[in-house]
């Protein structure tokens, strides 16, 4: 009995050549007699996206001028309001473009009951892979919760100076003087003096020569405190001088405090040591400075 021969290289190149291309006819075929179809749920799909970007938009904005009607000033009801709406637009904004997209894919035969158990699933993997992610989530939520910042605060976060301009569930948002934001992720607040909660203090170090007599000067000092607690916006009592507190090298030094609306301190200090100078000048007193050495 002879051995069957085996088919030529050749011949068997050919053929599985023909096989793929006739594959490709076939697919090609298929998509072609498709296109319309594809086309008419790829449209349906964008339109449903951009009605829905656009429903987005126009609820968030009724509840922002809901919010910004019945609340005019910066009170603190107000930053809290402000900072729930921020919170819970940020929370309701990542479920309704889920939505919208899992409707969108629900046109080209995908089943939203397998889009939310693969939700499920990639929210277990969020949970072992992405933990940064989650923390971020669960810290917007206890910051959130326990009231530690509200919209409009002015904060120190981290060494980063500012007001709170917005609270998002994963970030918050400063703008330092400067005009410089900052996007703090919340799972890496770790510090937070918030200098909104009640009142500030305007707190000022008067540095005064040696060979004055010291006595002299604190009255001097109170004496034009008293003329300032009716002239400086923002202060009703007036500010306490507190005497020496310091002696440095070249000067000793006499500190004044007065407590002043949160955001004010600033402007406070600065009209304070404005009318020190300008008294210590009307008196003759040199106030210390260091003079460079004559080589």
């Amino acid at each position: 009995m002879r051995p069957t021969a085996m088919p030529d290289i050749n011949t068997q190149v050919v053929n599985e050549l023909k096989g793929a291309v006739g594959t490709a006819k076939a697919t090609t075929q298929t998509i072609l007699q498709n296109l319309p179809v594809y086309l008419t749920r790829l449209v349906i799909a964008g339109g449903v996206i951009l009605i829905g970007w656009l429903l987005w938009k126009f609820i968030r904005f009724i509840i922002t001028r809901t919010i910004h009607r019945r609340n005019r000033n910066l009170s603190m009801a107000f930053r809290r309001a402000e900072t729930t709406r921020s919170v819970v637009v940020s929370i309701i904004g990542y479920i309704w473009y889920f939505i919208v997209v899992a409707i969108a894919l629900g046109f080209f035969g995908l089943n939203i009951t397998s889009i939310l158990a693969a939700a499920g699933v990639v929210g277990i993997a969020v949970a072992f892979g992405a933990q940064t992610l989650v923390k971020d989530l669960l810290s917007g939520i206890f910051i959130w919760t326990e009231k530690s910042l509200t919209v409009g605060d002015v904060v120190t976060i981290n060494d980063l100076s500012g007001t709170v301009e917005s609270m998002s569930i994963r970030t918050t948002t400063i703008r330092n003087f400067n005009g410089n934001v900052f996007i703090i992720p919340n799972g890496e607040i770790r510090n937070i003096i918030n200098m909104s909660r009640g009142f500030k203090r305007a707190i000022v170090n008067v540095p005064c020569p040696y060979d004055e007599n010291t006595e002299r000067l604190v009255d001097m000092i109170r004496e034009e405190m008293e003329i300032a607690a009716t002239e400086i916006e923002g202060i009703d009592t007036v500010p306490d001088v507190m005497s020496i507190v310091s002696f440095e090298q070249n000067a000793l030094t006499v500190q004044v405090a007065v407590p002043c609306p949160v955001g004010q301190h600033w402007r406070v200090e600065r009209d304070i040591r404005s009318r020190i100078k300008a008294r210590f000048d009307r008196e003759g007193i040199i106030m210390p400075h260091y003079t460079i050495p004559k080589q």
